[in-house]
């Protein structure tokens, strides 16, 4: 919805870029604004923006079905009921559905804080519509990075992960159910960092050897909030419990390694690591998703499993000829040809200058955003 820049204030997101009376933007789309932002549109005399309309919730189209989680005899028929998303054309943009769905886990995990037991029924109403949209479309999972801020990091973390990992599992073909069992998974694998000393959360130095061993304790922390969940599976547990291992035993807290790591396990830690490395933290600004995918594929070789890698660089290099691409210098271009080895490094026609570069031999350069 298009607003005065004198009525936006602080968090809301821009969907379109903002230009002054230069070819580059000076704010791009899908940043969420802060206080400096809006100096700068200030300054620009930038009179109207297009910002994301987060007021209202269009998600009325709904099927109760049974839940694949809950195949236990021990679980309860309320829990077996949950309600589905249907996209319509009344729904919200998946932003929008994003954003709600952030909202509501941060409440949650408020409660959670508070001494509240994780109740698996709410989670699941809160959570399944936007697994299930975000994990359909690689490019709105290429956007994720932009919706977080650092303050909020750990919230859109939580739910960022179980959409990636949903999307995962899809392309290595785990069954519908597991699929969601996964995604579940992903948004639970950071539920123990409510028994966390607040003051560890917000801390935006870096933390010290002692501070850091306290912030490890979140995996069994979390396994222990859920194990006695009577409609929790082994799968889940696992998960939440082994998402800081790695294949190579370096990882923790048990330093499990190889085959002795639950599937579910493997597909959230590149998920994890993903979305930890793309996002804005207050001690780094956010990377390229690209440049994370083959810095992922580099420098984190023998860490993660290799077909769960395999699977994320193919399904979120999501590039082809023709395709339009911002370059990480805010330049625009066009894919001339994509080399199979290297699928990150295309050759690039740019729209400005008419030059062709090879990315393969840029090192300085990453592909920022797919555009269309």
């Amino acid at each position: 919805m298009k607003i005065k820049t004198s009525q936006a204030r602080a968090g809301q997101m821009l969907v379109q870029d903002v230009f002054s009376m230069t070819n580059q933007p000076i704010v791009n789309k899908n940043t969420r604004l802060n206080s400096e932002h809006l100096r700068v549109l200030t300054r620009f005399q930038i009179d109207e923006i297009d910002v994301l309309n987060e007021s209202s919730y269009g998600m009325n189209t709904t099927q109760r079905v049974k839940d694949p989680l809950s195949n236990r005899s021990d679980a309860t028929t309320s829990e077996e009921q949950i309600q589905i998303h249907k996209p319509g054309k009344d729904d919200l943009t998946f932003p929008a559905l994003y954003m709600q769905t952030v909202k509501r886990y941060k409440q949650l995990f408020t409660n959670w804080q508070s001494g509240s037991p994780v109740d698996m029924l709410e989670v699941r109403q809160s959570v399944l519509p936007v697994l299930e949209m975000g994990s359909t479309v690689p490019k709105e999972i290429l956007l994720l990075h932009h919706y977080a801020t650092s303050a909020d990091y750990m919230y859109h973390h939580s739910i960022a992960v179980g959409i990636l990992s949903t999307f995962l599992a899809k392309k290595l073909n785990f069954s519908s159910g597991d699929c969601i069992q996964i995604g579940l998974a992903g948004v639970l694998s950071d539920c123990g960092m409510a028994k966390v000393q607040p003051t560890l959360l917000k801390k935006s130095g870096s933390l010290t050897t002692a501070e850091y061993d306290e912030v490890k304790k979140h995996t069994i922390q979390g396994y222990n909030m859920l194990k006695k969940i009577p409609s929790i599976k082994e799968g889940v547990l696992l998960g939440v419990l082994q998402h800081h291992e790695r294949t190579d035993g370096s990882g923790y807290p048990l330093k499990v390694k190889g085959n002795k790591l639950h599937p579910f396990s493997k597909i959230l830690a590149v998920a994890d690591v993903y979305l930890a490395m793309t996002a804005e933290r207050p001690y780094r600004s956010k990377q390229s998703p690209f440049k994370v995918l083959e810095m992922m594929m580099k420098d984190q070789f023998g860490k993660f499993d290799h077909q769960v890698m395999q699977a994320m660089l193919a399904g979120l290099s999501t590039l082809s000829v023709g395709s339009r691409v911002r370059l990480t210098n805010y330049d625009i271009g066009e894919i001339v040809f994509i080399e199979e080895s290297q699928p990150t490094r295309p050759m690039i026609k740019l729209e400005e200058s008419g030059d062709i570069i090879a990315l393969k031999n840029r090192n300085d350069l990453f592909i920022e955003e797919l555009l269309s």
